[in-house]
């Protein structure tokens, strides 16, 4: 091999080394898969096509901060084949650390780029979480916005979590999506601990985005997501998400500490 040769092999091979190092951000011992939203939702559809088993976690400061308080959320969660910045503190965070995430991409809006593509595609789902009556509504609602969507199956959040009747459900239906709304930590563990039975689909974590789609609760106005401050109008409505708040402050002082150890 001459060493013309030997010099570019060694310009790609570095090329690629940074490239993979570029796709993932360290926060806090939190891996996040650096992309944008459109580019994310084009890699989940690679994978349906593929027919691949994925396990999507979004990820906002007060779920970082958990997986750091709670070591088996933490080993839950580095399970995960993609770990999605879905918080502007996780955006914020990551350039303060020098190694910027290209945007946020949050877990409702990706829900929903993902039902437009599955209506686009034919793609089937399922969906788990929610109060009963909160499920049978959000159902209709995406039947009646997206027709062309194959739902397979849904079930509420209230069920026998030693049951394996959901997943059976799932292992014979084998949609493509299935999108778990029982809240953090439970939807990342019900995925976890019944992933291995799978085939295949997408199986990603959306919290209370079924409230939203049912029309029980609301988004923040566009003009509040656009200031980045959804989750103060959240707090603003509930009260009650006080105790929740207060990891955004330890979030912070965390990410002040990590830098200086980085520096070191």
């Amino acid at each position: 091999m001459s060493i013309y040769a030997i010099l570019l092999e060694e310009v790609y091979y570095n090329f690629e080394v940074k490239k993979m190092s570029d796709q993932y951000v360290d926060i806090l011992g939190v891996s996040f898969y650096n992309t944008n939203r459109f580019q994310f939702v084009q890699q989940l559809d690679k994978h349906i096509i593929n027919n691949d088993k994925v396990f999507v976690v979004t990820a906002n400061p007060e779920i970082v901060m958990h997986a750091n308080e709670e070591p088996k959320y933490m080993e839950i969660i580095k399970k995960a084949t993609y770990i999605i910045p879905d918080g502007i503190g996780i955006i914020k965070a990551s350039r303060y650390l020098h190694r910027p995430i290209e945007e946020r991409v949050p877990g409702f809006d990706t829900m929903i780029d993902l039902l437009n593509l599955a209506n686009a595609k034919s793609y089937s789902i399922y969906l788990l979480g929610a109060k009963p009556g909160t499920v049978d509504k959000a159902v209709l609602e995406i039947e009646r916005e997206y027709p062309q969507i194959d739902i397979k199956g849904f079930h509420h959040g209230y069920f026998d979590w030693n049951s394996t009747e959901i997943r059976q459900e799932i292992m014979e239906k084998k949609p493509d999506l299935v999108f778990v709304a029982l809240g953090v930590p439970r939807q990342e563990k019900w995925i976890e601990n019944n992933l291995p039975y799978f085939e295949k689909g997408i199986f990603m974590g959306i919290g209370g985005s079924f409230d939203v789609i049912a029309g029980e609760a609301k988004r923040a106005p566009l003009t509040w997501r656009k200031m980045n401050l959804e989750w103060l109008y959240r707090f603003i409505k509930q009260p009650s998400r006080g105790s929740r708040m207060l990891a955004i402050p330890k979030f912070v002082i965390e990410i002040f500490k990590q830098k200086v150890n980085e520096r070191k």
